[in-house]
């Protein structure tokens, strides 16, 4: 699977530039879709494991450490422009909504016994390096409203280029929920940064 990068042009503008293959990514919403973040969470609330619906691969094991991080990276991501920028309740919206994805990634990593790299990580801190760059370079990016929203959206059209990537490869019925129901919500987010 190829990962994608996002190539900030200027300040103000943002391409994404997918270019290599993409990682699953993605965690169940349960907000209503349009970044107002309302909803259940039910994917936090549970403390008990499900039962695996498939065996991973190592390489799908690895995807989902990947996974967890690129949410907290959303998350991260527009906690820090939500405080930057208040007068845009897109970004605290949808930053509630990305926790709740996290959480559904790390329910599904307590599924597959798959450790999670974001335990005890402060906000914009990250154990792969991809993705850390990626961050600082979102956020050094937001020098406007404009190009704050603009960051948003670059994530989101990420997010929906790896989970449609990632639902090619993937045949656990849990983790297909997981990332259909993302790529909807992430469409949604989509929405609320550039309308």
């Amino acid at each position: 699977m190829k990962r994608s990068t996002l190539i900030i042009v200027s300040g103000a503008s943002i391409v994404a530039a997918m270019s290599a293959a993409v990682l699953p990514v993605a965690a169940a919403p349960t907000g209503n879709g349009n970044g107002g973040g309302r909803g259940s969470s039910q994917a936090a609330a549970k403390p008990s494991v499900p039962t695996a619906t498939a065996t991973l691969t190592a390489a799908q094991k690895a995807q989902l450490a990947f996974w967890v991080e690129e949410e907290k990276l959303a998350r991260d991501l527009y906690l820090a422009l939500a405080a930057k920028y208040p007068s845009l309740p897109q970004f605290a919206n949808i930053a509630k909504s990305e926790a709740q994805h996290m959480a559904a990634v790390q329910q599904l990593m307590r599924t597959y016994g798959v450790a999670d790299p974001t335990v005890g990580k402060p906000a914009g801190v990250f154990t792969n390096a991809e993705l850390s760059a990626l961050y600082n370079q979102l956020l050094n990016s937001a020098t406007t409203p404009s190009a704050a929203l603009a960051a948003g959206a670059a994530v989101e059209r990420k997010d929906i280029a790896d989970l449609t990537a990632a639902k090619s490869s993937t045949t656990a019925a849990d983790v297909l929920r997981v990332i259909n129901a993302q790529i909807k919500a992430s469409q949604g987010h989509l929405r609320a940064f550039t309308r």
